[in-house]
């Protein structure tokens, strides 16, 4: 049984006939092609080993600073004393909640999704001077 850690040039059938075996450097566009694969794996590699990096040294500016996504929790609204809660609406991730207080009436909105406010809508009597 011969060796199969020996290359040979030429090999045998089972009738005797010299058989060649073609090799890689008989086709260039196959060397071609599993050098550019090659290099397009190391790149994807150093693509995500270095964006892993990137987002594990870096602030990870980019996560929400309220509850995670499904998970309700707590959230502080500022609000003046004596201020009276006239409503509350949800629509799709945004909580409005309509409050008054001094005869002014203001439209807190929230992302429910992150528990951050999203702005103030302050509504004044025409021709008052907004503080």
């Amino acid at each position: 049984m011969p060796d199969n850690s020996e290359v040979e040039e030429h090999m045998e059938t089972a009738s005797g006939d010299p058989v060649h075996v073609p090799t890689v450097k008989d086709r260039p566009i196959l060397l071609a092609s599993v050098i550019i694969m090659g290099v397009l794996i190391v790149l994807g590699l150093i693509v995500v080993f270095g964006t892993i990096i990137y987002r594990v040294t870096s602030g990870a500016s980019d996560t929400p600073r309220g509850p995670v996504k499904g998970v309700f929790g707590v959230v502080d609204v500022p609000v003046a004393p004596q201020t009276e809660l006239l409503s509350t609406e949800l629509v799709e991730d945004k909580l409005s909640i309509v409050t008054r207080q001094d005869g002014r009436v203001d439209v807190i909105v929230f992302d429910t999704k992150r528990g951050v406010e999203l702005g103030r809508v302050r509504l004044v009597p025409e021709g008052a001077n907004p503080r």
